[in-house]
């Protein structure tokens, strides 16, 4: 007989059949390998015929094989496709909606980091889906010869990341570019409503801003720490302008002379002793002091927008002077005080030393519980330790938490933060019910009986100060981006990467919602069962 190229025989006569491959790693490079089989006999004839079958299935599989990759230039192209498309189409919503919200904005700023984190780890980039199942749904959407374990699949999940980073960014940066406007002043009709309104009766700074705080107090628009920051900035804007200035007579000139005086202003001026009885214009002179950081200027002047927004809409003053006013941040400085969501690693590093205490950290039970709450609700941290025994509570079957600011001194930042939250799975299968039950057994009223009021941080001081400058330390994660806080950027980040709607995400951690449907109409809000649906895909 003689034998195919591809037919072997062995020393002890035991037939093998041999086919050559291209390495999937060498794709078009041409350096050859084999596949090697036995064929279990040593008859010439039923080696032959099973050889010729093998042969028959190595060509179809090389064709298959074949057909199932994709260049590197053509992965490049689709993907730059879809996120153009993906981009695009948001683009077209800014334009017709507005910019983006506070929310959409942590996620996409969480999305940059998870892709970071991905590209340079080899991880997933969303925690609730695989890359390799976004690939394959990839290649199903556009038809792409992608074959999963191929050379190229693997290089396609790569670049995928690389994209869906450049897409986050490219979101992000159209709409920053909306902060300001290209020309230099704005350009008042003559005749108009607003031009008529300078002529009218004179009306002080000091009046007009004693109206805007009694409307926000009656309307609790502000939250009590709110409040006070609120107060303090509009003392410092009389200071610097006079209390007795017509507002309407505020010049670009007086504007410009406010923003100068916040950037030498120094930090805690009323605590040193050394500035709390200098004059603005002594102030104004100092050096060497440390002064107020930009994004702490820029809350002076967003409050200054509030109140001229808020004159202007009441024909007080014909424009608002320090609307777009602010100062422009590094990129260092704004990646510096970006509060970040924690990684997965570091949240399974987190739930590991909460459940076990490795390191007996936890020493009381607010120590683990709050933590948790946080984890699973993306509650405000002076909102789970203000609440009250009563305010778990159970309707058809589903447990959950009532935030309200009904009770001895308890209060939120504003009307949307008033809400109920089902009680995660998980928290109820680590046994938060029973503590409870507990906590109701010894005659307790709070959920945290430890917690004691502070005037400027509420009830959270205590938890938010071993939480971040202990705990977080001694895990060896502490950073100025993740604090408390960035369990709330984490719930938001993974229910909206989850699909679940804007709104309803923005229901479960109190965020108020957009639209005039969801505003007016919809004040009922979401079910429990729609909270808690959306709440299991954390």
């Amino acid at each position: 007989m003689r034998n195919p190229t591809y037919l072997e025989i062995s020393r002890h006569r035991v037939f093998y059949f041999r086919w050559p491959l291209i390495r999937p790693g060498a794709a078009g490079s041409g350096t050859p390998t084999s596949l090697k089989i036995s064929l279990g006999t040593r008859a010439d004839s039923e080696a032959l015929s099973m050889a010729r079958y093998l042969s028959y299935v190595g060509q179809a599989l090389m064709k298959q094989w074949s057909a199932s990759s994709m260049r590197y230039d053509e992965i490049r192209a689709a993907l730059k496709k879809h996120f153009q498309d993906a981009l695009a189409r948001r683009k077209s919503e800014i334009a017709a909606e507005g910019r983006l919200s506070v929310m959409h904005v942590g996620a996409l700023q969480n999305g940059v980091g998870f892709a970071e984190e991905a590209i340079a780890t080899g991880s997933d980039i969303l925690p609730h889906i695989s890359d390799e199942s976004l690939a394959i749904g990839f290649a199903e959407k556009y038809d792409l010869p992608l074959a999963p374990g191929s050379r190229a699949f693997e290089t396609f999940k790569v670049e995928m990341r690389k994209a869906y980073r450049a897409y986050c960014v490219a979101v992000l940066a159209h709409d920053q570019s909306f902060e300001s406007y290209d020309f230099d002043e704005t350009v008042i009709p003559s005749g108009s409503t607003f031009a008529k309104a300078a002529t009218g009766p004179r009306r002080t700074l000091s009046d007009v801003a004693a109206k805007f705080v009694a409307e926000q107090k009656k309307a609790e628009s502000w939250g009590t720490r709110t409040k006070q920051q609120k107060l303090q900035h509009l003392e410092l804007l009389k200071e610097i302008l006079g209390v007795e200035i017509d507002i309407a007579g505020v010049t670009p000139s007086d504007v410009q002379r406010v923003k100068e005086t916040l950037l030498n202003y120094p930090r805690n001026r009323n605590k040193i002793e050394a500035t709390r009885k200098l004059s603005i214009e002594e102030l104004s002179k100092l050096q060497g002091h440390k002064t107020l950081g930009v994004r702490t200027i820029n809350t002076y002047l967003q409050t200054y927008a509030g109140l001229f927004a808020w004159a202007r809409k009441n024909r007080y003053v014909p424009e608002n002077l320090f609307d777009g006013l602010s100062v422009k941040e590094s990129r260092k400085q704004a990646e510096a005080a970006q509060r970040e969501a924690f990684s997965q690693t570091q949240i399974d590093l987190i739930l590991d030393e909460l459940l076990n205490n490795r390191r007996s950290l936890i020493n009381k039970d607010y120590q683990k519980w709050g933590p948790l709450i946080g984890l699973y609700t993306g509650a405000r941290l002076n909102e789970i330790c203000q609440i009250d025994l009563s305010d778990i509570k159970e309707d058809a079957g589903i447990w959950y938490f009532d935030i309200n600011d009904e009770g001895d001194k308890k209060h939120l930042k504003n009307t949307a933060s008033r809400r109920i939250v089902p009680i995660h799975d998980q928290l109820v299968a680590l046994g938060f019910l029973e503590y409870v039950d507990g906590l109701r057994a010894h005659g307790q009223k709070r959920l945290f009986p430890d917690f004691s009021l502070s005037a400027k941080e509420g009830y959270g001081r205590a938890l938010g100060r071993w939480f971040n400058d202990r705990f977080l330390v001694q895990l060896g994660i502490k950073s100025k981006e993740l604090v408390f806080h960035s369990f709330r950027h984490g719930m938001v980040t993974k229910l909206l990467q989850a699909g679940v709607e804007e709104n309803l995400a923005k229901a479960i951690v109190g965020h108020t919602r957009q639209g005039v449907t969801q505003k007016h109409y919809f004040k009922q809000g979401y079910t429990l069962a729609q909270m808690q649906e959306a709440l299991r895909k954390f």
